[in-house]
């Protein structure tokens, strides 16, 4: 967020020196190369500058040596007047201090740190991705901050909205790993989560919900029914446990170390779950098994063998 006040506070530490900045003037004797003399291009040029950072729409803030605001152009002004900022003098302010998260100090404020780096002389630029999220929608902003070699001027710190870019990425993810039809987690998804559960525990619960129409075992179920099912299970399980669509006609549900009792009952529950849930859908046969695996099913083959079984030794249950 662009140094937004809510929450944020902290003192301001010592500041080390900078290394000399080079001197922009022309050597004693030399004329400009462009125009009369800088004495008379001055105040032409520092209007077309301020003119220009306020043109663009990124967020501008230009710092001087210790960090403190001397120009903040018109995108940085109404974004913080949009986002509660009552007051308005902000030239003149510790800009590193406003943007440091509440309880925080500059050296356990990574954005925090960056800046000051700068401004110290530890490096050139600095940048990071961060969220500023509203309470009615999301947002991701780029911040930069960059050194200026002109004196009495520490850094120049822009934000840029890369909020369409991040929903973009989000949305490419969700699409390689969530089933579209039910919003769960995909196979692929599953058997990544599978393992990675294996690599912190000895052993993960798998429950396996199947779903046929008993007149026709071949059939494909309307998609309703199967959103349906999947709706149920995932109201029963919360992550942290992993709720997949397996295949077609198959979902399951991934926990992390359940002993054998505990995924008994487990199953129970959604055999319970999916005989009074689904038991308007005339035709349908459910079947619900459970098993805990071990290390083997880090291999994907032989997760799909173990759900496979799971379908086959359980205990089919017809309904409608």
């Amino acid at each position: 967020m662009s140094a937004m006040p809510a929450e944020r506070s902290r003192t301001m530490t010592g500041c080390v020196p900078r290394r000399r900045p080079r001197d922009p003037r022309p050597a004693a004797g030399e004329r400009m190369k462009n125009g009369p003399s800088q004495s008379t291009q001055l105040p032409t040029l520092l209007a077309a500058v301020v003119g220009a950072l306020d043109a663009v729409d990124d967020h501008v803030v230009v710092l001087d040596e210790q960090g403190r605001i001397l120009h903040v152009n018109v995108a940085w002004q109404r974004f913080a007047l949009d986002n509660g900022w009552e007051d308005p003098n902000w030239i003149g302010m510790d800009y590193v201090a406003a943007s440091t998260v509440a309880g925080a100090g500059e050296q356990d404020d990574p954005i925090s740190a960056g800046i000051r780096s700068v401004l110290d002389g530890e490096r050139d630029t600095f940048a990071v991705e961060y969220d500023c999220h509203a309470p009615d929608e999301l947002r991701w902003f780029r911040l930069r901050v960059r050194t200026l070699e002109v004196p009495g001027i520490g850094a120049v710190v822009t934000h840029t909205d890369i909020t369409t870019r991040r929903l973009s990425e989000r949305a490419l993810e969700r699409l390689a790993t969530r089933d579209e039809l039910t919003g769960l987690a995909n196979r692929a998804s599953v058997q990544g989560s599978v393992t990675h559960m294996l690599e912190e525990a000895r052993e993960v619960g798998v429950v396996v919900v199947s779903m046929e129409d008993v007149t026709d075992p071949g059939m494909t179920l309307p998609d309703e029914v199967v959103a349906r099912a999947a709706a149920l299970l995932s109201e029963l399980f919360p992550s942290p446990a992993v709720t997949g669509r397996y295949g077609q006609h198959q979902l399951v549900v991934a926990i992390a170390g359940l002993r054998a009792d505990q995924l008994e009952e487990a199953r129970e529950i959604v055999d319970v779950t999916m005989d009074t849930g689904m038991n308007a859908v005339v035709n349908l046969r459910t079947t619900v098994a459970a098993q805990i695996v071990g290390a083997e099913a880090a291999d994907a083959a032989v997760l799909d063998g173990l759900v496979a079984q799971g379908r086959s030794d359980a205990a089919p249950d017809a309904q409608g």
